[in-house]
């Protein structure tokens, strides 16, 4: 009897040191806003996994599901998102996915979409959107080796590198574009094509109704449509939805001319071809200017430079757009039309042919000229300010000894024709300078730190700024590093990471370095 008592007391024992990182909903914040307060990783994405995404942006309640349909987790900004996972939106809520090739995908409120992949031939991935409800926007690279289509249960919309966006309304596919071109099949295998600034909504009785809307792929357009499936009843949609959208149009159109009269735009180009995963987009615009970029959504300040960072896979090569769209709250346009080629780097035993060969038999090797002294730029009248990537304080939770930290951010408040101005970007840890940028290796106003921090140790850091007129501006961030291994040995979790990282710190085990 004794012998058994101990054997069950074991088991009992191992069940509750058993655990995996999930989400305790007891512990889970409601994000009733935009937030970058929560970046987290999912560890449970597969890592075979053909379709890669990451969650940019979450604004109010969004969840998702992996496998099993009932069993719904609160979507975070830095989420992974792959294959066969659903996600659905509630009132006034939206979410947006950075696919893994520069793609973009936003989801607004009442949608419930699910992504699929597969391969249409060896070399050729497709992705499908499928939507039970709600809209998609999307902005999708032109990527060789892989198509994208949305799906409703009336028809399927084929997508070749755009931007608009598709929804299913009251069992209608209604699609609408402000660049690019989309095929659009319904159930009898019809095809519709819309190009920019063209809608079609697509009826199982009245077949294709194509429209020439100048609102088309914009967010005005989007609420109209959403505003018509809560206060017009199914029978009404399907009779009244072209009237009432070009009866809407006709408005937007002569509010749009007035816009555009006023509206400035001066973009800095990109180098036609970048060596790196990412591109800073930069232009002089308005202040107050609303301009969005891939679902990304910025209000230029008072210096009136609109900035943001975009960054894709590394091995996503080829090229890539970035459509701007300025809106003054009201209706919008697209303003410019960023593109660069991503390119791939020189094999090893090419570079290194190149390096070795032998000038031509005619050719004879000049001697080495002694560069002329250059005079240095005087210092202008600059004011420059830092930014980090991520939440100002980044909990990661992570079961080997150590953590490489990447410590990525941006300046803004100049250009990058001022980036002799800069005089160096220094990091520090622990208040000591541990690595320094500066001359040749400020290559772009983007930088980029790596740092290992070991397990259960937060690491506090500073990015610090100075111009040659000696300004200077810096940003912190610190990361918290935690995992109890005993926590980690099998089966099902005892406590969810967020009870493991408080336990750990009001035992002392997780401290400063």
């Amino acid at each position: 009897m004794r012998k058994f008592f101990l054997l069950f007391v074991c088991i009992v024992s191992l069940a509750f040191l058993a655990c995996k990182d999930k989400a305790d909903p007891k512990t889970m914040a409601k994000v009733s806003e935009e937030t970058n307060a929560v970046d987290v990783a999912s560890d449970d994405a597969p890592a075979h996994s053909m379709l890669k995404a990451k969650v940019r942006k979450v604004l109010g309640d969004a969840d998702y599901t992996r496998g099993q349909p009932e069993n719904w987790k609160k979507l975070r900004i830095g989420n992974k998102v792959v294959e066969n996972d659903r996600i659905r939106t509630l009132v006034e809520s939206e979410a947006v996915l950075a696919v893994n090739d520069g793609s973009a995908l936003w989801i607004t409120e009442n949608s419930d979409v699910t992504l699929t992949i597969s391969m249409l031939d060896t070399l050729t991935q497709n992705v499908s959107v499928l939507i039970r409800g709600g809209q998609v926007h999307f902005d999708v690279q032109k990527q060789k080796g892989r198509t994208f289509d949305f799906r409703t249960g009336t028809a399927v919309a084929s997508i070749r590198g755009t931007a608009g966006f598709v929804g299913e309304v009251n069992g209608k596919m209604v699609a609408s574009l402000k660049e690019g071109r989309v095929d659009v099949t319904d159930k009898n295998g019809k095809v519709t094509t819309i190009v920019k600034n063209q809608t079609v909504v697509v009826d199982e009785k009245k077949g294709a109704v194509k429209m020439d809307l100048e609102a088309s792929g914009s967010t005005a357009l989007s609420k109209v449509l959403d505003s018509l499936t809560k206060t017009v009843s199914e029978a009404d949609v399907a009779r009244e939805l072209e009237t009432v959208l070009k009866k809407f149009d006709a408005g937007y159109k002569e509010r749009l001319a007035a816009f555009e009269k006023s509206l400035k735009f001066q973009a800095s180009a990109l180098p036609a071809e970048v060596f790196l995963p990412n591109v800073t987009l930069q232009a002089r615009t308005t202040p107050g200017m609303i301009v969005t970029v891939s679902g990304e959504t910025d209000t230029v300040g008072a210096n009136g430079i609109y900035q943001r960072t975009f960054e894709w896979a590394e091995d996503a090569y080829g090229a890539k757009r970035f459509l701007a769209s300025c809106s003054d709250g009201d209706v919008e346009v697209p303003c410019f039309m960023w593109t660069t080629e991503y390119v791939a780097p020189v094999a090893e035993s090419a570079a290194a042919d190149s390096a070795t060969a032998e000038p031509a038999a005619e050719e004879k090797p000049k001697a080495a000229s002694k560069p002329e002294a250059k005079a240095e730029e005087p210092a202008k009248d600059l004011k420059v300010s830092v930014s980090i990537s991520g939440p100002r304080t980044e909990k990661v939770h992570n079961k080997t000894e150590s953590y490489t930290a990447r410590i990525k951010g941006s300046l803004s408040g100049l250009t990058t024709a001022d980036l002799d101005q800069v005089k160096t970007i220094v990091l520090k840890r622990k208040g000591a300078v541990v690595e320094t940028l500066q001359g040749a290796s400020l290559g772009s106003l983007n930088f980029e730190f790596e740092q290992k921090i070991d397990r259960n140790v937060i690491a506090n850091f500073e990015v610090a700024v100075t111009l040659k007129n000696g300004k200077v501006s810096s940003a912190k961030k610190t990361y918290e590093v935690y995992c109890n291994p005993r926590n980690h040995v099998g089966g099902e979790d005892a406590v969810s990471i967020d009870e493991e990282y408080e336990s750990l710190k009001s035992k002392g085990t997780l401290k400063e370095e």
